[in-house]
């Protein structure tokens, strides 16, 4: 029970793909990569549809919905997630969120479940992150805890991934940096061992992960052929009072 990513060295980390009978944490390590981790979740949510047609629950707690907003659902539908098939519930509290989430993660009508929670709450212990990862184990719902400027935690879940934004490549006729989302993805933990880090980009059209060209570095222009590489040395100047 995998979801393959379609790229070579996270399937292999992986062992086929990512366990969809478990909790996986996705995290941004400060506020402005929250779009980043949010638009990696939804691709993996994506991905997920093209082979399990049931719902999917998002639970949203009031600290992320004020930061990021909510959901958009013609949004959602150009990334390549189905927005009719999402339950969104939103709550005040950590607390709260992690209660909807263990309930989403018991139902076996839902093909997964993701929760987004602000930072690093005191509800969100080792003892909360287990019981999750038994709920997702027993019903084989993929559970997708995203945080928020979140710091590395202890938990139960099977990886967890930090979530950076890259710059866009290009397509088609446009110009540079109007392409496809991309990411810097940092395998933190995984259960079967190997961990790393690989750049990747999501194509919505085909709901497909694909591996990002190198960024290009960029270079000083020329300097001219009549001019030296470097300036002449200073040499020391007096002011002198004029005179009078």
């Amino acid at each position: 029970m995998v979801l393959p990513f379609g790229i070579a060295p996270l399937d292999r980390w992986l062992a086929g793909g990512l366990r969809r009978n478990a909790l996986h944490e996705i995290r941004g390590e400060t506020t402005r990569a929250a779009a980043a981790a949010t638009g990696f979740a939804t691709a993996i949510l994506s991905r997920l549809l093209t082979e399990n047609c049931r719902p999917i629950l998002w639970v949203m707690e009031t600290a992320t919905a004020r930061e990021t907003g909510l959901p958009y659902g013609i949004g959602l539908d150009g990334f390549g997630l189905d927005s009719r098939k999402l339950i969104i519930v939103r709550v005040r509290r950590p607390g709260e969120a992690l209660w909807v989430f263990e309930e989403g993660l018991r139902c076996r009508g839902l093909a997964g479940a993701i929760a987004e929670i602000r930072g690093a709450p005191k509800k969100l212990d080792l003892t909360a992150s287990r019981r999750l990862a038994l709920r997702a184990r027993e019903t084989g719902v993929l559970g997708l805890l995203l945080r928020q400027a979140g710091p590395p935690e202890p938990g139960a879940a099977f990886t967890r991934w930090l979530v950076a934004p890259r710059p866009a490549g290009v397509i088609d006729d446009f110009v540079s940096g109007v392409g496809r989302p991309a990411w810097r993805l940092l395998l933190e933990r995984n259960r079967l061992g190997p961990t790393g880090s690989v750049d990747v980009e999501w194509d919505h059209g085909t709901s497909r992960f694909i591996t990002a060209e190198p960024t290009l570095s960029l270079s000083r222009p020329p300097l001219p052929l009549d001019r030296p590489l470097s300036p002449p040395a200073a040499r020391p100047r007096l002011a002198l009072r004029k005179a009078s």
